[in-house]
């Protein structure tokens, strides 16, 4: 299915959810007018017309918000004025006259912000919000929407959050990021339903629709046009039922019901030709010649639109006209009607040179206002620099101080900085020195591993090769040659492995405990195989596996372990022996026990094996300590600092 474009978008402010019926509360309110009222309670009633009459009627929302004005300013109350111009902001915004509507939200900000009411300049920076949204100016719409928020988050106003993002979900709109705006606009639907707030579901519902066919989910789109109808026409919001139904209809023309489509329509129609004022329908109108137009239905948004240009003439209404012009070019220059191109040109053109001619008039008329304001002014201006040359001294010493103290933090600022950058400088000659100390030591490493390799290595490999040549010699010799010769060459190859395992060492930088495993079970496979009759067993905990080690460290632990499974071997004719890697307590402890005949501690003489074993774990910052007693076994502990020893990536 091909996208769909003629869809419109609300962006009107979210109002309050009516308590009753909007006419029964106009009615009530005349009637309280006709009761001969207060001066303050008159003027609250004509604020409170303004207000309601704007979703029935512009006009007359117009009429009573000149009144409510008249009467507030005669009254100075500054709070019911800043209200009243917020109410009639809003009715310019329903009008389409964001000009307007955006003067008299800014005279309200400015009443409100001098008398520090932050809860009513979060909401008029809202309304502004949607004025930029309207104007196309989206950045400053998500600044003032943002602003608000805020707010709102700060004192935990739910009611006004949900308001404010609704806005941010239809700006969201405007700027095709479709999935923020679906997340912002569900939310606002799920707190409008779970409050039963009818009138912000007929608008969020139509946005949330449009959101869901810009992303091509018609199905969803179909459900909330139809959730925003039923709410819009639960609260009377005649545009919100007129858009309601021409969305649906254009649905189903995408679907190919074309007679549900006709109905719809219809009944959008009659919606629109049921709201009270002209002006309303007109501004509706010319929306909807756009979604026309969008989907290339020419023929009807020119009807509309040449109805739309008959009332913007008997309103004089110059920039909407100027808009209607340029639609009609657009539209008829689709239909190829080059003569009315023609003429809607020389309108465009007539109608921009009046607005421009208007423009002059008014900034005449100012400038000759702030002449004789100018005036006036002087005078003040001559007593005001009496005043001013009084404190002028004052404000000179008070200068030279404030210079004074600059000079003075600025110059501490520059040494502090000066002797930041040489501790940087002397850190990074440090780091140096410590990079090139390493790189020499890796090539010695390097020099000496290959230097064993290939002398010592070949050599042994070659005795181990002559050996077997002597074998082959004297294999029929009955003397005790050949099984010397068989030992030697053991003893070769044992001396081999071993160091193969100190080049291993000396070239990696760091050994995993993953290693260490590896080289322990190639040692203990040899023992087995060496020995069957002894049950070797070895364990380590998986989590040990990453944490990595430095070469020495690594050899050090692979030696002591090693060391320790020859010498129970050798000496304590075991039949089991248990090697444990494991962490406890913050700690790496390394156990090497055996079932063997044991011995006295305190009475045994440590051999090179032991005392081997303490050195290698004192060059780590290990322990190492024997527990064993006469036919009850040995256990050999070897105990390294967890915080020696980190994860992949760092080493002890």
């Amino acid at each position: 299915m091909r996208r769909l474009s003629f869809f419109l978008i609300f962006s009107i402010p979210f109002f309050s959810a009516y308590s009753q019926d909007v006419n029964t509360i106009i009615s009530n309110l005349k009637s309280d007018l006709r009761s001969n009222p207060s001066a303050q309670k008159k003027a609250t009633i004509y604020s409170d017309l303004t207000w309601y009459y704007s979703t029935v009627s512009v006009d007359s929302a117009l009429h009573y918000g000149t009144n409510a004005l008249q009467e507030s300013l005669k009254l100075g109350d500054s709070t019911l004025i800043a209200q009243v111009y917020s109410d009639i902001g809003a009715v310019y915004f329903r009008k389409g006259d964001l000009k307007s509507s955006q003067e008299h939200y800014l005279a309200a900000y400015k009443i409100r912000k001098a008398r520090k009411d932050n809860k009513g300049l979060a909401k008029i920076s809202n309304n502004l919000a949607n004025i930029y949204e309207r104007s196309g100016d989206y950045g400053k719409a998500m600044n003032s929407s943002l602003e608000a928020l805020r707010y709102f988050e700060s004192i935990n106003d739910l009611k006004n959050c949900n308001t404010i993002k609704g806005t941010i979900g239809l700006i969201l709109l405007k700027v095709k990021n479709y999935p923020k705006a679906l997340k912002y606009l569900s939310e606002v639907i799920q707190y409008q339903d779970q409050n039963d707030q009818k009138d912000g579901l007929c608008i969020s519902c139509i946005n949330l629709g449009n959101v869901y066919l810009q992303m091509s989910d018609t199905t969803n789109a179909l459900r909330m046009y139809q959730k925003s109808l039923k709410a819009c026409t639960a609260v009377g919001d005649k545009k919100g039922i007129a858009s309601g139904y021409n969305n649906i209809a254009s649905i189903k023309i995408e679907q190919r019901k074309s007679q549900e489509a006709k109905l719809l329509f219809a009944k959008s129609r009659n919606a629109r030709e049921a709201l009270n004022s002209n002006l309303d329908k007109a501004n509706f109108d010319l929306n909807l010649a756009k979604d026309y137009a969008d989907s290339k239905r020419y023929v009807e948004a020119r009807n509309l639109l040449l109805g739309v240009e008959k009332t913007y003439t008997k309103e004089g209404l110059k920039e909407k006209l100027q808009k209607n012009y340029k639609a009609l070019i657009e539209i008829y220059s689709k239909l190829n009607k080059l003569d009315s191109v023609n003429i809607y040109v020389n309108k465009l053109v007539g109608i921009n040179s009046l607005i421009l001619e208007t423009s002059v008039i008014k900034q005449t008329a100012e400038l000759e206002t702030k002449y004789q304001t100018a005036k006036k002014e002087k005078l003040l201006l001559q007593k005001e620099i009496e005043a001013r040359q009084k404190n002028y001294i004052i404000f000179t010493i008070f200068s030279l101080l404030i210079l004074v103290a600059l000079i003075g933090f600025l110059i501490y600022r520059q040494q502090k900085e000066k002797n930041r950058q040489q501790k940087h400088e002397f850190q990074l000659k440090s780091d140096i020195a410590k990079s090139e100390t390493r790189n020499k030591l890796q090539e010695q490493r390097l020099t000496i591993s290959r230097d064993l390799h290939d002398n010592i290595g070949s050599q042994l490999t070659y005795i181990i090769s002559s050996i077997q040549n002597l074998k082959y010699k004297f294999r029929n010799e009955k003397s005790e040659l050949p099984d010397s010769l068989t030992k030697i060459g053991d003893f070769t190859s044992e001396t081999i492995s071993e160091l193969r395992d100190t080049i291993w060492a000396i070239n990696s930088d760091q050994i995993f405990f993953e290693d260490v495993r590896v080289r322990i079970l190639n040692s203990i496979e040899k023992i087995q195989f060496a020995k069957p009759e002894i049950e070797i067993s070895f364990d380590m905990d998986e989590e040990l596996l990453p944490k990595e080690l430095t070469n020495i460290a690594g050899i050090n632990i692979y030696r002591s372990i090693q060391e320790a499974l020859n010498n129970s071997l050798k000496y304590a004719n075991p039949s089991t022996v248990q090697v444990q890697i494991q962490e406890i307590n913050h700690s790496i402890e390394i156990v090497v026990s055996d079932n063997g005949k044991g011995f006295d501690t305190s009475a045994v003489v440590r051999g090179n094996g032991l005392n081997n074993m303490t050195k290698r774990m004192d060059e780590i910052g290990g322990q190492f300590r024997i527990e064993s007693k006469e036919n009850e076994g040995t256990t050999l502990i070897f105990l390294l600092e967890n915080k020696l020893i980190e994860k992949r990536g760092e080493k002890i």
